[in-house]
């Protein structure tokens, strides 16, 4: 019997047979061919690169309503990567001069990428690279024909070095059901952990030297807390014990979704708030049965990214007042927050043409993309304002750096408000206007801007990353990559403060929103408001009604006097098991 660790991606326990995928690499001959064959060989690539195209395009609509819009937003830009002009040049260049075969040049070429990507510090690149790798095996298999799904896979748990985020969607896809996955790549805020996530498979990322254990018949995977565990050749008192554990998590599930229809209150009788982050469309049944109190992030990017054009000041009117009236359908009165554009980094448009930058995640992306374009802010802001006429819209800007950028921005909302006046336009005059906290800069001024917003949300994905220097997608340096560090409790801390000093909601909309140790925390540091992905909503609920405030008091205190996260996770680790006790 042996034990292997790793991050727990998405909870449950699972005990079944492993599936070992010592993943092949595809067998690529590298052959010359002559001249004559050379545009032959050329669309023989276009039409493998047409195929993978169309097999997204078709993966996509089949998922869609199964799995969240933005979930989905991943085939969406792996499309763009297809469409590519310089990646498809480099190919058809390289089958010319070569005169060799398409997988060949295909292969070579996708690894130049891979390899410059690899390089290069920031993690944005680190995942472009991965999804290089992976529209370049589909092409790679579109020409070989190779089907890489075996039906032998179904039910089982797999193991594997590294899932790409199309391997696991063409399972899905294909009716087979995973129980589990175990990998040994780590990327928690990866392609791959988001739609795990969004498929509610339990899932162990970060497993060190899977392929030299011996897995035995049986397994046992156990995701139900922060550090996961695989359990290889289980003997029968062990079996028989988790059998057990399997049963109380199954009957604290059935707890869960009992909680659904109950108020989000403390023991001591204090409301907390959980909202919704949402793309650019509104799941009406998952939201009826969540009963949330609010949208807190409704990202606009994939409303940008699935258009052919930038949306007009009407389009997006419409696309808001859509929004909100399907929303107050189930939940009436309830607020919308919208945030602005939020493009550079990771996410691109395939009309829009960016500047290269060796390090985009510090670059123009935001905020500062937008004040730069100040036509597409105003744009933006006059669907908003409009939308917001007859409905409880708010909104919020993405990664502001500076007191400069809030004034300028709130100058160019007056401007429009002016404008839409003359234009005899009905608006929201007195729209709330909130500011998503990121950079280390938004923590150390934050009483400074609270006097020029209305609300802060704290987005933790980011601020962790700005706050720790760490690249998330890094296998050494995401160790780094904690929320649970001491130094992201104590900037949340401060600008939950500075909200309550100055009379200003404060909301987490992050990863920490939706784990229940980071629950305790949050609500210790003063924190309300939470919002999360859908799925998210009922057991944080559940969570929020075993917790007696005043016990979080020594709590908070402790937090703050920690050295390093594994004494944060023990303190948050400490009262979780003192309040799933109770009923």
């Amino acid at each position: 019997m042996g034990v292997i660790v790793g991050k727990s991606i998405f909870p449950g326990i699972v005990i079944g047979q492993p599936y070992i995928e010592r993943k092949k690499k595809i067998d690529i001959e590298n052959y010359k061919i002559s001249s004559e064959k050379v545009e032959e060989e050329i669309e023989r690539f276009l039409e493998s690169v047409q195929k993978a195209k169309n097999d997204i395009k078709q993966i996509k609509g089949n998922l869609e309503g199964k799995i969240n819009k933005e979930d989905l937003q991943i085939l969406t830009v792996h499309i763009m990567m297809l469409d590519d002009p310089q990646f498809i040049s480099d190919i058809k260049k390289g089958i010319k001069k070569e005169e060799n075969n398409a997988e060949a040049v295909v292969k070579k070429v996708s690894n130049k990428y891979i390899e410059m990507f690899e390089k290069i510090a920031d993690p944005i690149y680190k995942q472009r690279a991965l999804d290089i790798k992976d529209i370049s095996e589909r092409i790679i298999m579109n020409l070989t024909h190779e089907d890489d799904i075996d039906s032998n896979l179904n039910g089982k748990i797999l193991v594997i070095r590294e899932l790409l985020p199309s391997e696991l969607l063409k399972i899905y896809y294909s009716g087979i059901n995973l129980s589990g996955i175990i990998m040994e790549y780590m990327g928690e805020t990866s392609h791959t952990a988001i739609l795990t996530k969004a498929l509610e498979i339990p899932t162990l990322m970060g497993g060190n030297d899977i392929f030299s254990v011996d897995w035995g018949d049986k397994i046992i995977l156990d995701t139900t807390s922060m550090e996961g565990k695989v359990v290889t050749n289980p003997d029968i008192k062990t079996l028989n014990r988790y059998d057990e554990e399997k049963n109380r998590y199954r009957n604290k599930m059935k707890e869960i979704e009992e909680s659904i229809n109950k108020e989000t209150v403390t023991l001591d009788g204090e409301r907390v708030y959980l909202h919704l982050n949402i793309g650019g469309r509104l799941d009406i049944t998952q939201v009826s049965r969540k009963r949330p109190d609010g949208i807190g992030l409704l990202r606009t990017e994939l409303i940008y990214m699935d258009a052919v054009e930038f949306p007009n000041e009407e389009k997006q009117k419409k696309i808001y007042e859509n929004i909100a009236r399907e929303f107050e359908e189930s939940q009436p009165n309830k607020p919308i927050v919208i945030r602005t554009l939020d493009i550079g980094a990771d996410k691109k448009l395939s009309y829009y043409k960016m500047v290269d930058e060796e390090n985009p995640s510090l670059g123009c992306r935001g905020m500062r993309l937008t004040l730069a374009d100040k036509n597409l802010f105003k744009n933006q802001i006059k669907g908003i304002l409009r939308a917001a006429t007859h409905h409880n819209i708010k909104m919020m800007y993405p990664m502001i750096t500076n007191l400069k950028e809030i004034i300028e921005a709130k100058d160019l909302v007056e401007e429009c408000k002016k404008e839409l006046l003359i234009e005899g336009k009905e608006f929201k005059e007195n729209i709330e206007v909130g500011m998503m906290v990121e950079v280390p800069s938004n923590v150390m001024l934050a009483d400074i801007f609270a006097d020029y917003v209305d609300f802060f949300s704290i987005g933790t994905n980011d601020l962790t990353q700005y706050i720790l220097a760490t690249d998330r997608y890094s296998p050494i340096a995401e160790k780094l990559y904690d929320c649970y560090d001491p130094a992201v409790i104590r900037a949340i801390n401060m600008v939950s403060s500075a909200g309550l000093r100055k009379n200003k909601k404060v909301s987490v909309c992050g990863e920490m929103a939706g784990e229940n140790q980071a629950v305790i925390a949050l609500l210790s540091l003063g924190i309300r408001d939470l919002s999360m992905a859908p799925a998210y909503i009922p057991k944080v609920r559940n969570l929020i009604r075993k917790i007696e405030l005043s016990e979080l008091k020594e709590i908070k205190i402790k937090l703050l006097k920690s050295k390093d996260s594994q004494e944060v996770k023990n303190i948050l680790n400490e009262y979780l098991e003192i309040i799933e006790g109770r009923n």
